[in-house]
């Protein structure tokens, strides 16, 4: 027999009849604000983690190619004198790979943008949110320009280490346009099809001003615009143009540049695509005016590489090779976060559970801190709120997150625990959008397995789900709208409802009978070599449940046992509630190596589980050296983890080291272990 003993918090506000006020969720627990709610720690974490530990300061991707060895690309000569320019200078040039119309441009912009920033499209404000942030022009002094003589072929002289160009601009983001990958001077090869800007170099001699732009330039009529401030007035957004080359104007009429740029020029390459002007089609032109003149045709080459380079009307000369092959790449780098990050996190782990019982309000408000890796590593959850259930997991549960539940069939829970309910929470990248995705599901677990009609001998329990990209989903309600109706045909029923109250009245789902948020901003808690700092977390998983949805009968106690597993719940870590003896993780421990379906907990030392309604006494934060006792050893493991500044060494877990960090170790210290 279960005895229940509530937590004093939630006796307390059922004896004053006001329970009105509750926990936020979000992930995070304030003890200003929700200590009277979740109280003492219920359950601390004895090993460090082997799932991962989400420190400070990492990331991952961002690889989005090797721009700094293209020595290919448009070469270009422009007069000084045709700038208004004598060469000592400071001049300001914005650009970016656009469309044959000049109505939408790609990503592939002069400046910085964000990594893994999309093509742009139409005319923007550079000056607005998200472009505010960064700069999309750069700034040449002329007079620090190396002077040499190029030949302006379209291929940079010397290569990439041995030019005499100073290189001005390195691209920071992959190729929304193509990425070319031909070889061929012309591009046109099978392979051929991509533009992409991925540096600038810049030289001068005494008439000429040289640019180089490194990359490619799709010969499907895409053009590459550079505009040029030299310091004598200019717009700062562009209007209508004039002249043959008005187009390029044109079609981004009402883009305003950084706060600072006034553009005086526009050069403009792309590649004829058709014939009625009388010029070659598919061969390389140039246009170059005045923002506030007329922007003139200069004319053709007659084809693409040193061969084919030359001059141009008024002395602009011009030279064109498509043969880069490297350069950046075609598709987002899938770059991620730098911890801390309230949405991302490089680690699984389990430090702490706190629980607030309000049965005035109905609810169970569990808040686990901790992290949940976003690589779909899966936190599964099973409550025992009720007599019977199921000690040993069935084969014949609802089918829910890919069969999951019925797949983990054999795991075998401490003797006292029967399982009523089983929650998974999980988020990770979606391969085929990039965007972060979070999920949770739920599933009622009964004693003889999923519920069936017995007259037409179909399905009638749910198996529940909730999520989505993150941006949608910050947290998971449970609020619908799918609840399937079984009309006799249906094999499997699913919900984004609470499934256990959904069968009792599919035709009127509640909404949130379980609701679920993550916080992954913890950089501190257990590391992978220690679980010394696992008290101080308070941000994590947090979670709210209405009781009869749990279907406590409110009588016995609540149990929770739970793990971090991977992706497809077949290898368990060493994140699991109650503890485990030794820092393994639990796939290791048997002769199949994933530590699931011949897995019983009664084999390992301890209880898996925690008691929520009588929880025992938690783990001692300031005992850093896990003998259970205080003494000086703990003194001093504790000061060399906050010397290093270690994860743990962070006593309060405010992300900083210092006087505070001592107090509330020397406050506990002094109180004691319970």
């Amino acid at each position: 027999m279960k005895n229940r003993t509530l937590q004093s918090a939630s006796l307390l506000a059922f004896i004053a009849g006001t329970a009105m006020a509750q926990p936020t969720l979000d992930g995070v627990y304030d003890p200003g604000t929700e200590g009277s709610f979740y109280g003492d720690h219920v359950w601390v974490q004895n090993n460090p983690t082997a799932f991962g530990d989400n420190t400070a300061g990492l990331s991952t991707g961002g690889e989005f190619g090797n721009p700094e060895v293209v020595d290919t690309g448009i070469e270009i000569s422009i007069p000084l004198a045709s700038l208004g320019l004598s060469g000592n200078e400071t001049i300001r040039i914005a650009g970016w790979v656009n469309s044959g119309d000049r109505t939408f441009k790609s990503n592939q912009i002069i400046g910085d943008l964000p990594q893994d920033t999309g093509n742009l499209g139409g005319a923007q404000d550079f000056g607005d949110a998200p472009l505010d942030t960064t700069t999309q022009h750069i700034e040449i002094d002329l007079s620090s320009v190396p002077t040499t003589s190029a030949s302006v072929d379209g291929s940079l002289d010397g290569g990439v280490a041995g030019s005499s160009y100073a290189n001005v601009f390195l691209q920071g983001n992959y190729t929304g346009f193509g990425n070319e990958t031909d070889g061929t001077v012309d591009g046109e090869g099978p392979n051929g099809g991509g533009s992409e800007i991925d540096g600038i170099y810049v030289a001068k001699d005494g008439t000429n001003l040289y640019i180089f732009v490194a990359g490619n330039l799709e010969t499907n009529g895409n053009g590459l615009d550079l505009y040029i401030d030299t310091g004598a007035g200019g717009d700062s957004t562009l209007n209508g143009g004039s002249g043959d080359g008005a187009f390029i104007i044109d079609g981004q009429s009402g883009l305003a540049f950084d706060s600072g740029f006034d553009a005086d020029y526009v050069f403009s390459v792309d590649a004829t695509d058709d014939d009625m002007d009388g010029g070659t089609i598919n061969v390389p032109r140039a246009w170059f005016g005045g923002i506030n003149g007329s922007i003139d045709n200069l004319g053709t080459l007659a084809g693409y590489g040193a061969a084919n380079a030359g001059a141009l009307a008024g002395g602009v000369s011009l030279g064109y090779d498509n043969s880069n092959a490297e350069g950046v790449i075609g598709d987002p780098s899938a770059s991620t976060p730098v911890t801390p990050d309230a949405d991302w996190a490089y680690g699984s782990e389990l430090d702490n559970m706190r629980v607030f019982i309000d049965e005035p309000n109905n609810k169970l408000w569990l808040f686990i801190a901790g992290n949940m890796e976003g690589n779909f590593n899966k936190l599964a959850l099973f409550f025992d709120t009720q007599p019977g259930g199921q000690n040993v997991i069935r084969d014949d549960n609802v089918d829910i997150s890919f069969n999951a539940l019925n797949n983990m069939s054999g795991i075998t829970f401490d003797s006292g625990f029967e399982a009523d309910y089983w929650v998974d929470v999980n988020q990770g990248v979606d391969g085929g959008t990039g965007e972060l995705q979070r999920y949770a599901d739920a599933a009622t677990m009964r004693t003889d397995g999923a519920l069936i009609d017995s007259f037409f001998g179909v399905i009638v329990d749910y198996g529940s789900f909730d999520g989505g990209n993150i941006a949608d989903f910050p947290n998971l309600p449970f609020a619908g709208p799918r609840i399937d109706i079984q009309d006799g045909s249906l094999g499997s029923l699913f919900a984004n409802y609470g499934p256990r109250l959904s069968q009792l009245d599919p035709n009127n789902p509640v909404d949130g009978l379980l609701q679920v948020a993550i916080n992954n901003s913890n950089v501190a808690g257990v590391t992978d070599s220690s679980a010394a700092g696992a008290a101080s977390v308070n941000t994590g998983i947090e979670m709210c449940f209405d009781l009869d949805e749990l279907g406590w009968d409110g009588s016995q106690d609540i149990l929770v046992a739970g793990w971090v597993a991977n992706s497809g719940f077949d290898f368990l870590s060493n994140q699991v509630l109650g503890g485990l003896p030794t820092a393994d993780n639990v796939g290791s421990r048997d002769a199949d190596g994933d530590g699931t379906n011949d897995l019983d907990f009664n084999a390992i030392d301890g209880e898996q589980f925690v008691n929520l309604s009588n929880p025992s006494v938690p783990t001692c934060p300031p005992d850093f050296t896990g003998d259970g006792m205080l003494n000086f050893f703990d003194v001093s493991a504790f000061i060399s983890a906050f010397s290093a500044m270690a994860p743990e060494g962070d006593y309060n877990g405010d992300s900083m080291y210092n006087f505070f960090d001592i107090s509330a170790f020397i406050s506990d210290f002094s109180a004691g272990c319970p």
